[in-house]
């Protein structure tokens, strides 16, 4: 019983870890990357 718990916890953390690094909108970790490196990728173009 407690190997299934344990199982179904790390499950659950799992999809909590994906949805906040992968997750739509403009809250995850994922998106926020994308705008850091575009902004200084347009930093260092425009300094060029």
């Amino acid at each position: 019983m407690k190997q299934y718990i344990v199982l179904i916890a790390t499950v659950a953390l799992g999809a909590f870890i994906f949805r906040l690094i992968m997750g739509p909108g403009e809250d995850s970790v994922l998106s926020m990357l994308e705008r850091v490196f575009g902004a200084e990728i347009e930093r260092r173009m425009g300094a060029a």
